[in-house]
């Protein structure tokens, strides 16, 4: 009998642009350029910048995006996929953020190839790219149970979804891409550690999953071989060590081609972690609706899972990784600026006093009735005037079932691309990525570069 990996590696060399629904094809569009967006103002991040420091060691014709260099296709994965997650701006809900990993994966590998590749293929490539990663995600037992043992879960799954794109790209068949799964499994990891002190490894986590996800690929290309029971293995395996009791074999491939991971990630319209957006709707609605000021709060209390208190139940401010995972930091930001936009978690925007005065009227409590990183929160708003207002939070803007409107996509795509490029660069980047289908790759490549380096944004 096949084995899981052998029958994943099936599907996907045998998927072609006519089986993937107009519906899967339209949100590989928009996921792929609202990543190209996150990874262009990310090339402003001090992370970007430290990896193409150390990518000018490793000279070649990938574009590092969003500034005018180029590296070795290998580093520039790494590189853009730091830059795509840097400031937090990049989709969720795959494996968690699929685009980060996927993205730059096939752009690399694009530039390793002998001949063009089209943008049919780069559909392809980000749809198959998706589904592995969020599926194996779901047989782990699903983000929340990565998350409670501590486990980033990008770092954990990501790498398959960077293998399963960049063979695409390559020309991988079922058996190589069988083998790029195999190897994807020996180079997955990435904790939650980063949170004691705000280091940069949440980063990394994204940009190491892309690079290797290419490097298994190329490697499986020239004949490397991989474990076939890479997720079953009695010893070793990949869903036993990573996933124990609650793991699901079978949400690896059960109905696959029936319905598609990418058409259940999300796009994000803040600058914070995802876990904090359905908060920040509620606080914004309540706001909008009583036509309150934040200088009439008394004080916000924000009853939420375990979990979410746990990851985003910090207040400090010092570095850009713990900000953006503060709770108490995106309510008082979007209380006072309407939003938690990029120049509002970078050190001027979070170093506003009154910030941090409203982030002191801010209590996190644990309720136990509520579990996981999707849990709905329930604010209680004191007024100034004595008056309290409820609002239990709803399913968070930008999810798969409450879409961000393509329109404030775009607008979203053309701020963060125009920190990087004039309006009317922008513009054909946009043109290009979503009428994909009539260009290849190259083109695109070509519109990622700039003339200048990024200013560093920290």
């Amino acid at each position: 009998m096949s084995t899981l990996s052998q029958r994943f590696a099936a599907f996907a060399a045998a998927t072609s642009y006519a089986d993937i629904p107009a519906s899967a094809r339209d949100r590989a569009r928009i996921h792929l350029l609202d990543t190209l967006g996150a990874a262009i103002a990310g090339s402003a991040s001090r992370e970007a910048a430290i990896s193409r420091e150390v990518a000018a060691g490793s000279p070649g014709g990938a574009a590092l995006w969003g500034t005018p260099a180029t590296s070795a296709p290998l580093a520039a994965a790494f590189g853009n996929g730091v830059a795509a997650h840097a400031f937090e701006l990049d989709d969720s809900g795959g494996c968690d953020h699929s685009g980060a990993v996927v993205v730059p994966a096939l752009f690399a590998a694009a530039a390793l190839s002998d001949t063009p590749v089209d943008g049919r293929t780069a559909i392809e490539a980000v749809v198959l790219g998706y589904e592995i990663a969020r599926r194996v995600q779901s047989a782990l037992g699903g983000y929340d149970e990565l998350n409670a043992k501590g486990w980033h879960s990008t770092g954990v799954c990501g790498t398959f979804g960077a293998a399963v794109a960049a063979g695409r790209v390559l020309g991988l068949d079922a058996d190589q891409l069988m083998h790029a799964i195999g190897l994807a499994g020996s180079f997955t990891g990435g904790t939650w550690a980063f949170l004691g002190n705000g280091a940069m490894s949440k980063r990394m986590h994204v940009g190491r999953a892309a690079e290797t996800g290419l490097h298994c690929a190329l490697l499986a290309r020239s004949g490397f071989t991989g474990p076939s029971e890479l997720f079953e293995a009695r010893w070793g395996g990949f869903l036993g060590l990573y996933g124990g009791d609650g793991a699901d074999p079978g949400a690896l491939v059960t109905d696959l081609g029936a319905g598609w991971q990418v058409e259940r990630a999300s796009i994000k319209p803040y600058a914070s972690c995802r876990s904090t957006h359905a908060a920040i709707d509620a606080l914004l609605d309540v706001l909008a609706e009583h036509t309150l000021q934040a200088e009439q709060l008394a004080g916000i209390e924000v009853r939420t899972s375990p979990l979410i208190a746990d990851m985003c139940g910090g207040r400090d401010l010092e570095s850009l990784v713990t900000a953006q995972l503060s709770m108490p930091f995106a309510l008082a930001t979007a209380a006072l600026r309407g939003t938690v936009a990029l120049e509002d978690v970078a050190a001027p925007g979070r170093s506003d006093p009154s910030v941090q005065d409203l982030m002191d009227r801010v209590a996190i409590t644990v309720d136990p009735a509520q579990s996981g990183g999707s849990a709905a929160p329930l604010l209680r708003i004191q007024l100034r005037d004595g008056g309290l207002i409820q609002r239990r939070a709803g399913i968070p803007l930008g999810a798969w079932t409450n879409r961000l409107p393509e329109a404030a996509t775009l607008d979203k795509f053309r701020a963060l691309a125009g920190t990087r490029m004039a309006g009317e660069r922008v513009e054909r980047l946009a043109k290009l990525v979503l009428g994909i289908e009539e260009v290849d790759l190259a083109a695109i490549a070509l519109t990622l570069t700039t003339r200048t380096d990024p200013e560093i944004i920290s």
